[in-house]
């Protein structure tokens, strides 16, 4: 369970979070963090139904497109992503880290996801990409934030029965043992505290290239999430 002050890196993908404010801290109403982005990093365009975010660069420059309008922010400068309406984020400096803090409201799974993912990338359970390597837990992942987010650029219907299908896939995952909270990443699962509600369109379960292009929106949204892009070099 993260507490204002801890620093999480993922050595996958160079993205660095500082939590400021946790969702256990706000009562979850939101989670704000620093998050920097190194050179070249893009989270692909996505929609949240029941999120916002709100950002405000420290430094570097961030690239926004919100509602198909894309500008360039610059230090001291705020952004707004409303919930329902598409956005992307991207660092489009060569050599330049971007800084900027997120608030991300409501957090729902948000922190624990980021926590589980950037701990796989540690321990070299994932892509370069930051993707977990293994077909299972990737499955639980995904549905653990089924509902957050879409790809906007793929129907939702047929994203919504590709995971259905990684729903099943999860399910066989959590018998085998995998979770999308894990104690030496989070903490105990019974601390998680509103960290562990799930969105109301979320799975049923028991609790992001050249692929498909559903799948693709799938793995964009995971990847999210931190947002979770994918990083371009």
């Amino acid at each position: 369970m993260a507490k204002a002050g801890d620093i999480i890196e993922n050595p996958a993908t160079g993205e660095r979070i500082s939590f400021l404010n946790t969702t256990q801290e706000t009562n979850g109403e939101f989670l704000r963090f620093e998050y920097v982005l190194p050179p070249g990093f893009t989270i692909a365009e996505h929609v949240h139904p029941h999120q916002e975010e709100r950002h405000e660069v420290l430094s570097g420059t961030l690239r926004g497109r919100v509602g198909g309008q894309e500008r360039d922010y610059g230090q001291g400068e705020r952004v707004f992503g409303p919930a329902g309406v598409p956005h992307a984020w991207q660092n489009p400096s060569s050599d330049e880290h971007l800084r900027f803090v997120s608030d991300l409201r409501p957090p729902l799974v948000f922190e624990a996801i980021l926590e589980t993912t950037f701990g796989l990338a540690r321990d070299g359970k994932t892509t370069r990409q930051g993707i977990p390597k293994n077909p299972l837990q990737l499955a639980v992942l995904v549905d653990e934030t089924r509902g957050m987010f879409y790809s906007s650029r793929v129907p939702v219907a047929i994203q919504e029965a590709f995971l259905a299908l990684f729903a099943v896939l999860a399910s066989v995952g959590r018998l085998l043992g995998y979770k999308a909270r894990y104690a030496e990443y989070s903490g105990p699962e019974d601390s998680l505290g509103v960290n562990s509600e799930r969105t109301s369109t979320g799975s049923k379960s028991s609790k992001g290239g050249v692929v498909v292009a559903a799948v693709l929106g799938v793995f964009l949204a995971l990847l999210m999430l931190r947002w979770r892009g994918h990083h371009s070099k």
